[in-house]
Formats: C-alpha cells, structure tokens, sequence
C-alpha cells in the first residue's frame, strides 16, 4: 500500500520542526527544520514571553517547495482597554503586525495592520494569525511547535479563502504550507 503524500507530509513538517539541533547560521537558510537544543514545547512556556521583535522566515514546502518570504515580525502584549474588549471575544495573548520584506505579495498589506481592534497578527496560545482571514480574503496560520530565548518554530498553513489554485492540467493543488521559524532581533536577557 502507497503513503499517501497529503497525509504524510504535515506529519514530517510537524516532526521536522520538533527536532532538535544546532542553532541556526545568520543566513535566510537559517531557518531548517531543526531548532536549538534550549527549545521546548510551547505550553512549557507563557505566550507572553513571546513578545518583542523577530526576523519570520517562512520556507514553502507545498504545493512547490523551496521559495521562502520573510519580514520583521512585532509581537505586543494587549493593554488594558483591549484585554477588556477581548472579554467574551476572541481570546488574544499579543497582537501585532508584519513588515514584509520587499518583493512579498501583496495580500500582506493587511499584515501590517497595527489597528488593535483588526490587527494585522494575533497570537493566541500557540497559534499565530497572519492577516485579516474571512471568506473572501487570504491568510497564514502558523503553529508553533517549539519556543526558545531565541525564537519559536513550527509549521504553517495558507488559508487562501474561495481561491483555488490550479495546475496545468486543471487540478487543484494544495493549499500553500511549509515551515517557519520567528528568530529574535535582540535576544531576551
């Protein structure tokens, strides 16, 4: 019997950006699937110690692999006006906005939003939403899967709303995904 690849290949995203190793170079490779030895489960830590300033590289893996986006990621925590909005709404540890780098696409415009009522990323627990998502619009959700001083890592996932993207052949291909990781611009002391 076949594996099928659709199944699999999250799983070894997920298990990829679990694995332990060295520190990642200063380079835009740096971001391999490996994560440094300090890392552990995001539960073992607080989503508030996750705020500050982080280079985000993210690497595609499908439905094409290899092309990677990057930008200056701003995590905040929520002041006391938005935390008491949030009660009975969606639940937010920080919010927060993306500086892509330049050539990234442009549904990213909605990224940079630091609007707190529509901000442009949301953390809550161990997820992280990346533009405005609805129906109608285009969006990244990314799991985080291991946190350190240094940053976190994980996995992503596209949500491209009604688009449907197809090849040559008029299939549909799958959504874009792959792995990221969010390294510190100045690391915590």
């Amino acid at each position: 019997m076949a594996l099928n690849p659709r199944i699999w290949q999250p799983i070894a995203i997920a298990l990829l950006a679990c694995h332990r190793g060295a520190p990642p170079t200063s380079e835009p490779a740096r971001c391999g699937p490996n994560v440094p030895r300090s890392a552990q489960h995001p539960l073992a830590s607080r989503a508030a110690a996750l705020a500050g300033d982080y280079d985000l590289i993210q690497v595609r893996t499908q439905p094409v692999g290899g092309e990677t986006s990057s930008g200056r990621l701003h995590l905040v925590p929520l002041d006391s006006a938005a935390r008491a909005m949030a009660v009975g709404g969606a639940v937010r540890d920080l919010t927060g906005w993306l500086e892509p780098t330049a050539g990234d696409s442009a549904w990213r415009s909605s990224v940079g939003s630091r609007d707190p009522m529509h901000p442009g990323v949301v953390l809550a627990g161990d997820h992280v939403r990346l533009g405005q998502t609805n129906l109608d619009g285009y969006g990244e959700h990314l799991t985080i899967t291991a946190v350190s001083p240094e940053g976190f890592w994980g996995w992503w996932k596209a949500e491209p709303g009604f688009e449907v993207t197809m090849d040559a052949e008029s299939r549909a291909l799958p959504d874009p995904a792959g792995y990221f990781c969010a390294l510190r611009v100045t690391p915590k002391r």
